[in-house]
């Protein structure tokens, strides 16, 4: 194991290439499993306490950090559009993990100097058995697996220890983030469907009706900030 010292000065030079902020992975929540590797942690609070990913509605950023295998990268932060990393095959510097905002499912690439490429692309292996690499914006948790080429299966909800987003997101902001934004309004606007539509889903349901209405969608648009 790594002394403090070598650890932090690791962590140091590792974040300053990526887009620095707070993870918003449930402290509870924090770890994911891989046969081979191990525990995943997704909140290790370095170099700074709160620090590790951070899960937005469009992408993911920041390292993962593996007791066996050392760090693995989810991406920058800096998605070239704002929206998603575009993992192009001719520049290895492009890549990270996104999440398609309408289904939740995950894609993309992540990477680790110990395990080499990580794909989150298990759609279409998996979807057929509702274990593709996902975020449910409705439970706040991943879902699925990951596929290392050189590791295997990596198990994002594994029934004991799995990753959640915390602390519980206001009713509309789908990313979690402390804002209502373009994309949260995007989001929003697929699950609205008006008046008498049965959902279980406080990010949407914003009264707790069980009823995703015109109220929901007045309250959403009076906490829009972008």
């Amino acid at each position: 194991m790594r002394s403090p010292t070598v650890y932090a000065s690791l962590i140091v030079g590792l974040w300053n290439s990526v887009t620095l902020a707070q993870s918003n992975v449930d402290t509870a929540h924090k770890f994911a499993w891989q046969e081979n590797c191990g525990w995943l942690n997704w909140r290790h609070g370095a170099p700074m306490p709160g620090d590790g990913v951070r899960v937005t509605d469009t992408y993911i950023a920041g390292y993962v950090w593996a007791e066996n295998v050392g760090w693995i990268n989810l991406g920058n932060g800096s998605p070239p559009d704002g929206v998603h990393y575009p993992n192009d095959p001719t520049d290895s510097s492009t890549f990270g993990v996104n999440i398609d905002p309408n289904t939740g499912n995950l894609f993309g690439l992540a990477w680790g100097e110990n395990v080499g490429w990580i794909s989150f692309d298990t759609q279409a292996a998996l979807e057929p058995y509702q274990q593709q690499a996902r975020l449910d914006v409705c439970e706040n948790t991943l879902f699925g697996y990951a596929w290392g080429e050189n590791i295997g299966w990596i198990n994002l909800d594994d029934a004991t220890h799995f990753i959640a987003l915390g602390p519980v997101c206001a009713p509309g902001d789908v990313a979690c983030d402390g804002v209502i934004a373009l994309s949260d309004y995007a989001t929003f606007g697929e699950v609205f469907m008006g008046p008498d539509v049965p959902a279980d889903c406080p990010t949407f349901d914003s009264d707790g009706d069980a009823d995703v209405d015109l109220k929901d969608f007045a309250n959403l648009q009076a906490g829009f900030t972008d």
